[in-house]
C-alpha cells in the first residue's frame, strides 16, 4: 500500500504541475490593446497667469486633456476623458491654461484613444513664472558737471542696478559690471546725482530690474550731453591801430571773469623768462593784480598800442558758480596794415552853452577821422604846457586826454570866471603809426553869472572808461 500511495502521489503531482503549466502559457499570450495614436505637447507661451500649449494628435478617434497642480499625478486615459475636456482629435489644436498662480508648476496630461480603444497618455510640465518687470529712466536736469537721473522700476520688481558711463560704454560693459553700477533692493524710485561730469560730453544710464525668480527685462538705456561748462564768448574788432572794440559775454555759469590785453611779443617774452605757457602766465598775472575782474558782460573800446599790424592777446580766467577758477580762453587779433593813402584826420570844437559850472563842447570829425584825444585845460595849465613845447602839449593830451571815437557834445565841468583851452588831436586808421592830424583848440572864459535859460546848471557827464592793454612798461615795474 504504502509504494501504490507513493507512486499515486507522484502521478497526481504531475498532473497538478501539468495543468499549472498550461494556465501559466495561457496568460502569456492574452494580447494587451495597444493605442497606435500619437501626442506631441508643447508649450507656445506662458507668463506669471497663465499658459498655452500646442496639443497635436494623430490616428486618434478622440482626444482630451486634464490640467492638475501636482506634477507627481499619473492619470488613465479614462480619468482623462471622465474628468477633463475633449478637443478636436488628428489635428493642432492651442489649449489655454489661465488663472494660475505665478512661481508655480502645473501638469497637463493629454490622453488620445485609438480605434481600438486603447489610450496613449502623455504628461508634460510648465512651470509658470514670476511677473516680467519693467524700468524706465528719466533725465530731470543737467548742468556742465551735475546730471539728476532717477531710475523707476514698475511694482513687480524685486531689484534693479543702475549703471553710468560715457555715451560709448556698452550693454555687455554694463552687465558685466566694467562700469560704474548701482545695485538697489525693492521698486521705490530710485534718484541717483552724477557729479563730476565733463562739460560738453555725451553720457548713457543703463538700468535692468529683476523679479523675485532673478529674472531680468531688457536692459533700458538713456543718454544725454552735459552742455558747455563756464566759458565766456570772446569778440575783439579793430578798424584801426588804437581803439579795439572788444565783448566779454560770459554764459550762466560763470560768477566772475578776470581779463587782460597785452601786445603778442611782450606776453611771449614773459612766457619764456617764466617758464610757463598761457595758461600759467595768465594766472600768474592775476594773483599780481594786473587782470581786470567783472561779473557782466563786457562792451567796451579798449585803448591799444596805435601801431599798425600790431599783434595782441586777450587772456580770460573764467570762475565758476562757486567761485573757484575753472577754464581759461584766449583770442589772438592785430591791428589792420597801414594803409599808406588813408585820409588825412580833422576835428572841429564847437563851443556852446556856458554857465559858472559848467561848458557844452563839442568835437565834430572830419576828413579820414576814425577818433580823437580831447582835453579841458585851464589858460594857465595851458600855458605851463605849451612853454616848455608844442610836442609837450600833444603828448599831454595823447596820454591823459579823453579817447572818443563818434562825434560828441557834451557838458564839462569847469569853475567860474576861468579862462580854458579845450584841445583835442583826431588820428586816422593809422593811429600813432603816421595818423595823427594837427591839434586843434578852442577858447572860452567860464561865466561868473549864469546866461543860460534854465536856473540849474546841466548835468556835468563823466567821459566814457576804457581799458588800456599793458605796456612794456608795466610789465618792466611788476618784473622788478
Amino acid at each position: 500500500m504504502k509504494k501504490f500511495f507513493t507512486r499515486f502521489a507522484t502521478v497526481a503531482m504531475t498532473l497538478v504541475a501539468a495543468f499549472s503549466f498550461v494556465a501559466c502559457d495561457e496568460e502569456k499570450v492574452e494580447e494587451v490593446a495597444v493605442s497606435d495614436a500619437t501626442v506631441e505637447v508643447a508649450v507656445t507661451a506662458k507668463d506669471a497667469q497663465s499658459a498655452t500649449f500646442a496639443i497635436t494628435t494623430t490616428k486618434a478617434e478622440a482626444v482630451a486633456y486634464y490640467r492638475t497642480d501636482d506634477t507627481k499625478f499619473i492619470a488613465t486615459g479614462d480619468f482623462v476623458f471622465k474628468n477633463g475636456k475633449e478637443v478636436e482629435p488628428n489635428t493642432t489644436v492651442s489649449v489655454s491654461m489661465p488663472y494660475l498662480e505665478e512661481m508655480s508648476d502645473y501638469r497637463l496630461i493629454v490622453a488620445a484613444r485609438a480605434e481600438n480603444g486603447a489610450y496613449t497618455v502623455t504628461n508634460t510640465d510648465v512651470h509658470v513664472p514670476d511677473f516680467a518687470t519693467s524700468i524706465s529712466i528719466s533725465v530731470d536736469k543737467v548742468t556742465y558737471s551735475v546730471a539728476d537721473i532717477t531710475v523707476t522700476p514698475d511694482e513687480h520688481t524685486a531689484k534693479f542696478k543702475v549703471g553710468f558711463g560715457p555715451a560709448s560704454a556698452t550693454v555687455e560693459q554694463f552687465l558685466a559690471g566694467e562700469i560704474p553700477t548701482m545695485n538697489v533692493e525693492g521698486n521705490e524710485a530710485k534718484e541717483v546725482g552724477l557729479e563730476g561730469l565733463k562739460a560738453n560730453t555725451e553720457y548713457v544710464v543703463y538700468a535692468q530690474s529683476y523679479n523675485r525668480e532673478g529674472t531680468g527685462c531688457d536692459v533700458v538705456s538713456k543718454k544725454f550731453t552735459t552742455p558747455d561748462g563756464p566759458a565766456v564768448d570772446i569778440e575783439v574788432s579793430m578798424n584801426n591801430s588804437i581803439v579795439a572794440d572788444v565783448k566779454i559775454t560770459p554764459n550762466q555759469y560763470v560768477s566772475q571773469y578776470a581779463f587782460i590785453l597785452a601786445q603778442q611779443a611782450i606776453w611771449d617774452e614773459y612766457k619764456v623768462m617764466m617758464g610757463t605757457d598761457d595758461s600759467g602766465l595768465l594766472q600768474t598775472f592775476y594773483s599780481w593784480d594786473m587782470t581786470e575782474m567783472a561779473t557782466e558782460a563786457l562792451d567796451d573800446q579798449v585803448e591799444m598800442s596805435g601801431i599798425c599790424g600790431d599783434s595782441f592777446i586777450i587772456g580770460v580766467l573764467v570762475f565758476d558758480e562757486n567761485g573757484q577758477p575753472y577754464d581759461v580762453q584766449f583770442e589772438t587779433f592785430s591791428s589792420p596794415e597801414k594803409d599808406e593813402n588813408a585820409a588825412v584826420a580833422t576835428v572841429e570844437i564847437g563851443v556852446g552853452t556856458l554857465t559858472p559850472n559848467s561848458a557844452e563842447l563839442s568835437f565834430t570829425m572830419g576828413g579820414g577821422a576814425v577818433g580823437y584825444y580831447c582835453a579841458l585845460l585851464t589858460k594857465a595849465n595851458y600855458d605851463d604846457i605849451t612853454s616848455k613845447s608844442e610836442t609837450n602839449l600833444f603828448n599831454n593830451v595823447y596820454g591823459f586826454g579823453t579817447l572818443l571815437t563818434e562825434n560828441d557834445t557834451d557838458n564839462w565841468k569847469v569853475d567860474a570866471g576861468v579862462e580854458y583851452v579845450a584841445v583835442a588831436v583826431p588820428f586816422n586808421v593809422n593811429g600813432a603809426d603816421g595818423g595823427f592830424g594837427e591839434l586843434v583848440e578852442a577858447r572860452f572864459t567860464a561865466p561868473i553869472e549864469s546866461t543860460a535859460a534854465v536856473a540849474v546848471a546841466p548835468a556835468v557827464k563823466a567821459p566814457k572808461a576804457t581799458y588800456k592793454y599793458v605796456t612794456a612798461e608795466q610789465f618792466a615795474k611788476i618784473a622788478k
